[in-house]
């Protein structure tokens, strides 16, 4: 089976491949948008992989939570390619995606990414089992639940707000690794977790600032 994967829920934009045999991977983090490269990189990528997009057998895309700009591109061009070819798609949770990054880790593995003023995005894992799914907490409550927690490794852009709780890591540790991004996407396919193009959504966890006044407005 022939994967191409991506995900573009932070500033840097992952692109991966596999055919079971081999996994190649491609981060970019630049001054460049990823509107502004992403098709690109994905056109040179594939051909570096000797593939065309016709040969691929299942496509996967990160759905965050992250900047829903960002996450709205990636999706969008993983939805174009994938409806023209009539494939299916493999959605990842880019969280789960990071914090499978610290397999040696025996203790919790919380991701806190920015959401609007005075909240985060948050989410804990332990040896790859999901403690608590990706919701968002104002600042407080998020300081409060990771107090709670035994031996917390904490990452993402969100972090520093946390950094009296537990073990902050290294900003490089953090980007998604191309290598899980192919590994995971190849397992749901695998499983046949995949569903049509249209059906992929962001993982937008806040409400609009429309939403918001739209409720204001009628309270």
């Amino acid at each position: 089976m022939r994967i191409f994967a991506l995900d573009s829920s932070s500033q840097a934009l992952v692109l991966c491949y596999t055919d079971e045999q081999d996994i190649v991977t491609l981060t970019y983090k630049g001054i460049e948008k990823h509107a502004s490269v992403i098709g690109t990189l994905a056109r040179e990528f594939l051909n570096c992989t000797g593939r065309t997009p016709q040969e691929i057998d299942c496509f996967g895309c990160g759905i965050g939570p992250g900047s829903l700009t960002g996450l709205r591109i990636g999706i969008a061009f993983i939805q174009g390619m994938a409806c023209s070819l009539q494939k299916h798609v493999v959605p990842v949770v880019s969280s789960e995606l990071i914090a499978r990054n610290f397999p040696y880790h025996r203790g919790e593995i919380v991701i806190s990414k920015r959401a609007r003023e005075g909240y985060v995005y948050i989410s804990s894992y332990k040896q790859n089992h999901q403690l608590l799914s990706p919701c968002i907490m104002d600042i407080k409550s998020a300081e409060e639940f990771i107090k709670r927690l035994n031996d917390p490794l904490i990452a993402g852009d969100a972090k520093h707000y946390f950094e009296n709780f537990g073990t902050i890591c290294s900003d490089e540790f953090e980007i998604i690794n191309g290598q899980i991004l192919a590994t995971q996407v190849l397992l749901k396919a695998k499983t046949k977790d995949t569903v049509e193009p249209h059906q992929i959504e962001p993982l937008y966890l806040q409400k609009s600032i429309a939403e918001m006044n739209f409720e204001k407005n009628h309270h």
